[in-house]
């Protein structure tokens, strides 16, 4: 349970080498910086390097470009590219300048095209109409209108025969009659407002359409495929210069990124008469080198400090684990990082929740299943959770080897316990009645088991921060271990026939850590050598508080403690749901193979995200609240982020 041991940097140089030196820092990929004005606030002089990004603009623009013309936006090694930051630009320009004139051009001819193709989707409604619309048009004094009228509005027309309107129909389906009405020009407003009271949808016949209603489509229809022509020109014309810029355009892209980047880190540094100061952090194997790399610049010193050197900084945190526990570090991150004063609790973490996952989802099949998926997605998809699933499947198989239980099917291993092990039948019945008894019974100790060491590691943390109210008074220090040790032992004996709560018993390892569990706020106090504060505390007050808090404390225990008998829940509950399944895959002897095959796969997928979601529970709620805080600083080391990659 380790983390990664840091350094606090300190480096010193000419302001004329500064861009040297971040070099450096960026292309080292373990130094955190932190805010040089802070360490400079109370030091006369010194004054933040605040400058605009002169490469900001310039990078926007290539990110545009990128996605509009789907260029590449990822690192491509530019060290060949030997042009200036102005040549780049230039060369930036011009090519979008190029490409933006196409792109003006390939707007245009979309909006043309949806315009033509829409008057034909009009006009084909309007084919019965054997009239030119030039000379519908040219009418002064009769209005036209074309549109469609829904279904039963259009049997209503019968009822304004009084009207001067003339309607038209060319063509309907169910819902809609698509055509025309004219009215006189003195009364169009009168029939425009009527037709409109009937939910009549006007039709804009475009004025490029000419001619009969056949020769508008056709000359309409030729017209759009003219367009469609010339916009596939256009599409081929982009491609040309895309394809021939392609490698270039990754390469600029990726050194003004990098300078653009280099150049956001000139914030956190101080100057001072032409000199620079930076700070920030590096893991203490990596400080040396670090250190010998920066100086290689001239005129440039730095130096390494222990990681609290500096109170106004907090180290921050990078965990460091072995190839079993380094997949759970997203389920520590999860809740929190650990800060200087917690441990790293990954391997505790590692270890308990492959264990219990294991116990609650026992199964052969289902777990080489559950494994082979892991490797499945960590080989090809490379997913940090495939490593978890591979570790939780195997300790899944080991426990159905335990169980007995392959697919479900509970007999299956017989033979291999009678003749490997000499055994009569396998070592657990889960759905026994004696065995439902033993595997709660069991899941209490394993809980009890887990809640005293959670109890030793909060002790741990406590003396090594010099915390003694967390490490000797409190409910999870060393009285609530007296306390719920004692508790948990005497009922065990007690049950067994033998009675340990004598009266010296009960007073110091029961009243006693009751007592300090009560005054824990006082007597912290008081062992920090804090006493004015304690004679300052309102009795009265803190009494009637802290006796209904001590209640929660001891129920609490209580709780908590029962809360593990979910383990032997799914224990139970997954033999019962596969013992459904067999049951239907006997009874449907027909369509067994199918049966059994969904019956698994289900089972899989709903039990096994719940078992994974409970044990996780265990770990944040009954193990994590006992001793770790989570507060910690992510350790987050400067690097170009190219697209989704990391490099330099």
């Amino acid at each position: 349970m380790s983390v990664a041991k840091m350094s606090f940097i300190n480096i010193v140089g000419r302001l004329k080498n500064l861009d040297d030196v971040i070099l450096k820092c960026y292309r080292s990929q373990n130094f955190h910086p932190e805010s040089a004005a802070v360490a400079t606030e109370n030091t006369k002089g010194f004054h933040p390097l605040l400058e605009e990004n002169p490469y900001a603009p310039l990078l926007g623009k290539i990110v545009d470009m990128g996605v509009h013309y789907k260029l590449p936006l990822e690192y491509a090694d530019y060290e060949g590219l030997d042009e200036t930051t102005n040549q780049l630009a230039e060369y930036i320009r011009t090519t979008e300048q190029s490409l933006s004139e196409l792109r003006v051009k390939k707007r245009k001819l979309k909006e043309d095209i949806a315009q033509y193709e829409q008057a034909l989707i009009q006009i084909n409604h309007l084919q019965g109409l054997n009239v030119s619309f030039d000379d519908i048009f040219s009418m002064k004094y009769i209005k036209v209108r074309f549109g469609r009228l829904p279904a039963d509005s259009y049997q209503k027309l019968s009822y304004y025969g009084d009207r001067d309107f003339l309607f038209f129909s060319f063509d309907n389906d169910n819902n809609y009659y698509w055509g025309v009405y004219f009215a006189p020009s003195r009364s169009a407003a009168e029939i425009d407002n009527l037709f409109s009271s009937l939910y009549f949808e006007r039709i804009w016949v475009p004025d490029f359409a000419h001619g009969p209603t056949d020769q508008a489509k056709t000359s309409i229809t030729a017209t759009l495929e003219d367009l469609k022509r010339e916009l596939d020109g256009i599409y081929a014309q982009i491609k040309v210069i895309t394809d021939a810029n392609r490698d270039k355009f990754a390469m600029v892209y990726s050194k003004i990124k990098f300078l653009s980047d280099c150049f956001e880190l000139r914030k956190c540094v101080s100057v001072l008469d032409g000199k620079f100061y930076m700070v920030g952090f590096v893991p203490e194997n990596e400080a040396q080198a670090f250190i010998q790399s920066v100086e290689q610049v001239k005129n440039v010193e730095a130096f390494a400090q222990p990681p609290d050197a500096d109170a106004r900084f907090e180290p921050p945190v990078k965990l460091k684990n072995g190839w079993f526990s380094r997949p759970f570090e997203q389920f520590v991150a999860m809740y929190g990082l650990p800060s200087p004063t917690d441990i790293d609790p990954t391997p505790f973490v590692a270890i308990t929740y492959t264990l219990l996952f294991g116990i609650m989802f026992g199964d052969l099949g289902q777990g080489l299943v559950i494994m082979v998926l892991g490797l499945v997605l960590t080989r090809w998809k490379k997913m940090n959770f495939g490593k978890i699933l591979t570790r939780i499947g195997l300790s899944s198989a080991v426990f159905g080897c335990v169980y007995g239980s392959v697919f479900g099917n509970e007999h299956l291993l017989d033979p291999l316990y009678q003749n490997l092990f000499g055994l009569e039948e396998k070592p657990i019945e889960v759905l026994d009645a004696g065995a439902i008894n033993m595997i709660l019974i069991a899941s209490i100790v394993i809980g009890v088991v887990v809640i005293l060491v959670s109890m030793l590691f909060n002790i741990f943390c406590g003396f090594r921060c010099k915390d003694y109210t967390r490490a000797v008074f409190g409910q999870n220090g060393i009285a609530g271990l007296v306390l719920y040790g004692t508790t948990l032992v005497g009922a065990g004996l007690f049950f067994l026939g033998t009675n340990i709560f004598h009266p010296v018993v009960i007073a110091l390892c029961i009243v006693l850590p009751l007592i300090l569990i009560f005054l824990q706020g006082p007597l912290g106090d008081f062992a920090k050598r804090r006493t004015k504060k304690t004679e300052k505390i309102k009795w009265g007050e803190y009494i009637s508080e802290n006796f209904f808090e001590l209640f929660e404390i001891v129920l609490s225990f209580l709780t908590n403690t029962m809360s593990f008998l979910r383990i032997g829940g799914f224990v139970l509950s997954h033999a019962g749901m596969m013992l459904v399944v067999m049951t239907l895959s006997s009874t449907f002897a027909s369509a067994s193979p199918v049966v059994m095959v969904v019956g698994n796969l289900f089972v899989m997928g709903m039990e096994g995200l719940i078992v994974g979601i409970q044990v996780l529970r265990l770990e944040f709620y009954e193990i994590f609240s006992r001793f770790y805080e989570g507060e910690g600083k992510e350790f987050a080391p400067i690097a170009i982020q190219y697209g989704n990659e990391e490099t330099e």
